[in-house]
């Protein structure tokens, strides 16, 4: 990742959160990736910038937590697309990338539940659904991530605790 600028804003989203913004000083940044997804998005006409950090697949009727409004892929990812359309970004325009889903519970209990596999497949889904494609990705594995987006150039990185920062 390079080197944040003297002004530049770290916003943390959290597990189950979202961020959105147009300020071109911030760094939208999803800690600990495990088995969770998280989505960067892009437009850059508009500059808007937004990031969802999801960690359950889908909410299969319960009721959305105000706390946690990204907790699960449907709402997680249909809540980022109403904000980023709000702040101006037209989903035409939109670049996508997507990493996590890590199987990090350990080989009996990654088969059995398959977490970041199935994270993954309903992020792909949900964001299919609105008609947006995925530009880059890093999913899979068995190390957690770090997810960053920079919205003065749109970049995205990524890096593991083993890892250098790669750019998505």
């Amino acid at each position: 990742m390079s080197a944040p600028t003297a002004v530049a804003k770290r916003i943390s989203v959290g597990i189950g959160q979202l961020a959105v913004t147009k300020d071109p000083d911030a760094i939208l940044i999803a800690y600990g990736l495990g088995s969770c997804i998280g989505v960067s998005i892009h437009d850059p006409s508009s500059r808007v910038v937004g990031m969802v950090h999801v960690l359950l697949p889908a909410s299969e009727g319960k009721p959305q937590d105000p706390k946690e409004p990204a907790r699960f892929a449907d709402y997680g990812i249909d809540l980022l697309m109403a904000k980023i359309a709000e702040a101006g970004g037209l989903k035409s325009r939109l670049l996508v990338k997507v990493t996590g889903g890590a199987a990090v519970l350990g080989s009996a209990n990654a088969e059995k539940f398959k977490i970041g596999e199935r994270n993954a497949e309903s992020v792909k889904e949900r964001l299919k659904r609105h008609g947006l494609r995925i530009i880059a990705e890093d999913i899979g594995g068995t190390r957690g991530r770090t997810f960053e987006l920079h919205a003065s150039s749109g970049k995205s990185f990524v890096r593991t605790a083993a890892s250098s920062p790669i750019e998505l």
